[in-house]
């Protein structure tokens, strides 16, 4: 038997906080490291929503990025 054979009583719910870098306010999938593309079916996704894009020219319906402000390239250099 299983951990949760009877059902889940509740979720905890966890929220991840990451910086990601487009170049010059290309704010788009074709930029994002989260973009996999899957060639056994010809198509892309992102893997934070697992939603299938249909365009890597434009963010998915489901993206969870804001755009928070510009950097210098160097400043991201950690």
């Amino acid at each position: 038997m299983g951990q949760f054979d009877k059902g889940v009583q509740y979720y905890t719910v966890c929220n991840l906080d990451i910086n990601v870098y487009f170049p010059e306010d290309q704010v788009k999938c074709e930029y994002c490291p989260f973009l996999m593309h899957q060639d056994s079916v010809n198509r892309d996704r992102c893997t934070l929503t697992n939603e299938i894009l249909f365009t890597r020219e434009f963010t998915g319906r489901d993206c969870p990025l804001t755009i928070i402000n510009d950097v210098k390239s160097e400043e991201t250099e950690e």
